[in-house]
């Protein structure tokens, strides 16, 4: 279930569909690109750098609060969470592999 169209909600437990977090991170280009999907439908999406960091986070039971505040431990701030993980959840949702689902109870 989605929780809100606010990536930055604390709850929001992120979900990969179809990967998982390091290959994600791997597939990345040196360039900070990644080709989503396959042969004519592929497009080529651009990601801030920092997304390759974050991708081995989505576990899908981090909350986005855990997931920056593991990052905070790595010296990123609450800014600069923000400022990367929006851009990383509007590459990726609309080609349905970045999600944001209600905790499990």
């Amino acid at each position: 279930m989605i929780v809100s169209p606010d990536p930055m909600s604390p709850e929001a437990v992120p979900q990969l569909h179809g990967v998982d977090g390091i290959s994600l991170a791997m597939a990345m280009t040196e360039t900070h690109q990644l080709q989503v999907g396959e042969g004519e439908k592929a497009v080529i999406v651009q990601l801030p750098p920092q997304a390759r960091g974050i991708f081995p986070l989505i576990d899908g039971r981090a909350t986005v609060a855990d997931v920056a505040a593991r990052l905070e431990t790595r010296g990123v701030n609450a800014e600069q969470f923000e400022t990367v993980w929006r851009a990383t959840v509007k590459a990726l949702a609309p080609f349905g592999l970045l999600a944001l689902t209600a905790p499990s109870p």
